[in-house]
């Protein structure tokens, strides 16, 4: 037992990932923010997160960076950031196809 007794130092392992997230845009003078702002912002931060996957891919190969995990998260990231982008395209797509499809 007394070689247990000296791991107590060691904390907890930190990722050193941080959380993407999507801040929503600045709110209106009544309050309220549009869904278009929330769209567009969504769709930048798409973007941001491809181009910093481009740029990582580009410095693994360049040999800048030596870690693979590190460009597999920022591709990743890319990824899961585009599905949720095309799942919410194409609920919005099939709201409107139901609405157009409704009689008055």
């Amino acid at each position: 037992m007394g070689n247990i007794d000296g791991i107590k130092g060691i904390g907890p392992v930190k990722p050193t990932v941080e959380k993407p997230g999507v801040t929503l845009p600045e709110l209106k003078a009544d309050g309220e923010v549009s869904f278009k702002d929330v769209l567009l912002e969504a769709v930048s931060e798409v973007q941001r997160l491809q181009e910093e996957a481009d740029t990582t891919i580009k410095q693994l190969v360049s040999g800048e960076i030596k870690d693979v995990s590190e460009v597999m998260i920022a591709v990743q990231r890319a990824d899961t950031a585009f599905q949720t982008l095309m799942a919410v395209r194409n609920k919005v797509i099939a709201a409107y196809e139901e609405i157009m499809r409704m009689q008055i």
